[in-house]
C-alpha cells in the first residue's frame, strides 16, 4: 500500500481531530503543516513530531512542494473557499472541514473548481459516513417508511457558544468576517446535511428562516472590544419539489433542556435520529482520552416507530454494533464508515466516482438550504431555491491580514 502524505493548512483545535484520525488509518502520515500563527504552528509541529523545516506560515509555500499526495483544510468558514480553490489551482486533492462555505455562492465555486481543474475534493461531514445514516437511507429506499412528508433537524445545547462559552474554541466562531454565521453553519451542517443525503437529496422549493442572537451575553466574556457577531439560534420550514416538507431547527444555547431530536414521518412508519455524530466517530477519540474540544464520540441509533406485518411497534437500532458486525463480514463496509478513511480510499483509487459518496455536492446542496435561512430573513419573506441561487453572493475573504504580511486570494 502507497503511503499517502498529507499536508495540513490551519493547526488550530479542528486540526487535532484530523490528526487524531489521520494517526488511525493504515497507510496515510501527516509530514507537513502550515498556520499563519508562527508559534502556534511550531507547537503542533512539537506536538506531532513533525519537523520544523516542513512547518510554513505561509501555505502558498507548502504548496510549492511536490511530495504531497493530498492537502487537508483545516481553516475557519470563510477562508474554505479561497483556500480550497488555491489548494486545487496549485494541482492537489482538497479534503476540506465543514462547512464548505458560509453562502452558496461561496460553496458553488469550491465545487466548480475541483471540476474544472479536476482535482479530487471531499467535505468533512461525518454525519453521513456511518450505518445510522446508511440504514436509515435504505429504510427510506426499500418503502419501509412508506411516503416520506415531513422531517425535522435539531441540534440542541443548553448553552455552548464557541469562542465564547466555550474558551477552548477560537474567537473567529464569533467574528462576522470569518465565523460569518453561528450554530447553523457549525454542528447545523451535519444535521442537514444527513437528512438531504438520507431523503435522497430532494431539490429544494421554497425556506422561510428567521435567526437570532439574544441569548444573555456575560459582557465580561468579551474583552478588548471583542463583539459577539452571530446567531444563536436559527430557525426555518423548508418545502421540497417532492412535496416533502422540513422543519430546521439549530441553536448554541437556549433556556431549554430538551428540544426534542431529529426525524423523518412516513406513512407507514418514521425513524427517530438519536446521538448523530458531529465529531468524527470513532477514530476521532485519542487512546485513552477524550475528544479534542471535550466530549465523547456518539453512538448513532435509531428509532423505528411504525407498521411490521399490520402490527403497530417500535424498535431501537444500535447502529454501532452493528457497523462493527458489519465491517467484519464486508470488510470494505469500513470505508463508509469514517470521512477521511473514505477520502483516503477514494485518493488511492479504491473508490472511484460511482462508489464514493458525494460529499462535496452534499455539501453545496447544504450551503444553498442555510444560505436560504439568511436570504430569507434579510427579506423578510419565504424564497424559492432558485431565487437563493440566483441571489446569493460570495461573501469569502479575498485578503487576510496575517502577523507577517497580507495574503490576497484569486478566485
Amino acid at each position: 500500500m502507497k503511503e499517502l502524505r498529507i499536508g495540513i493548512i490551519g493547526t488550530g483545535m479542528i486540526s487535532n481531530r484530523h490528526m487524531t484520525v489521520w494517526s488511525n488509518i493504515p497507510g496515510t502520515k501527516v509530514v507537513a503543516g502550515c498556520d499563519i500563527d508562527e508559534a502556534k504552528v511550531k507547537a503542533w509541529g512539537e506536538r506531532y513530531g513533525i519537523p520544523e523545516e516542513n512547518l510554513y506560515v505561509d501555505f502558498r509555500e507548502m504548496l510549492k512542494r511536490d511530495d504531497l499526495d493530498a492537502i487537508d483544510v483545516c481553516v475557519h468558514n470563510n477562508l474554505h473557499t479561497p483556500v480550497s480553490v488555491a489548494v486545487m489551482k496549485a494541482g492537489y486533492p482538497c479534503y476540506c472541514e465543514k462547512p464548505m462555505a458560509a453562502s452558496y455562492a461561496d460553496a458553488k465555486i469550491i465545487y466548480d473548481c475541483a471540476k474544472a481543474t479536476g482535482q479530487k475534493l471531499a467535505v468533512q461531514i461525518s454525519s453521513i459516513y456511518n450505518l445510522q445514516t446508511r440504514y436509515a437511507k435504505k429504510m427510506i429506499e426499500e418503502g419501509k417508511l412508506g411516503k416520506i412528508y415531513h422531517a425535522r433537524s435539531v441540534g440542541h445545547r443548553r448553552e455552548g457558544r464557541p469562542g465564547f462559552d466555550m474558551p477552548m474554541f477560537s474567537r473567529d466562531f464569533i467574528k462576522k468576517d470569518i465565523g460569518v454565521h453561528g450554530p447553523l453553519c457549525d454542528l447545523g451542517i451535519y444535521h442537514l446535511a444527513q437528512m438531504l443525503y438520507i431523503m435522497g437529496m430532494p431539490e429544494l422549493d421554497t425556506v422561510y428562516g428567521v435567526s437570532y442572537a439574544d441569548y444573555y451575553q456575560d459582557p465580561r466574556l468579551l474583552p478588548d472590544g471583542l463583539t459577539y457577531d452571530v446567531e444563536d439560534l436559527s430557525v426555518g420550514i423548508a418545502k421540497f419539489k417532492n412535496g416533502v416538507s422540513l422543519d430546521i431547527y439549530e441553536d448554541w444555547a437556549m433556556h431549554m433542556d430538551e428540544v426534542g431530536t431529529s426525524f423523518i414521518a412516513g406513512s407507514m412508519g418514521g425513524i427517530k435520529l438519536i446521538d448523530v455524530d458531529t465529531t468524527g466517530g470513532d477514530l476521532a477519540v485519542p487512546k485513552g482520552g477524550r475528544i479534542m474540544g471535550g466530549g465523547e464520540a456518539q453512538k448513532p441509533t435509531l428509532e423505528f416507530f411504525g407498521y411490521e406485518d399490520g402490527l403497530k411497534t417500535s424498535k431501537i437500532i444500535n447502529c454501532q454494533e452493528n457497523g462493527r458486525k458489519e465491517a467484519q463480514l464486508d470488510p470494505r463496509m469500513a470505508l463508509y464508515n469514517d470521512n477521511q478513511v473514505h477520502w483516503a480510499a477514494y485518493l488511492r483509487g479504491d473508490l472511484d466516482d460511482s462508489t464514493r459518496i458525494d460529499s462535496p455536492f452534499i455539501a453545496m446542496e447544504t450551503a444553498l438550504l442555510s444560505d436560504a435561512i439568511f436570504v430569507s430573513q434579510a427579506l423578510n419573506r419565504s424564497v424559492t431555491g432558485d431565487e437563493v441561487r440566483e441571489m446569493s453572493k460570495s461573501i469569502a475573504l479575498h485578503k487576510q491580514e496575517t502577523p507577517w504580511g497580507v495574503i490576497e486570494y484569486d478566485f
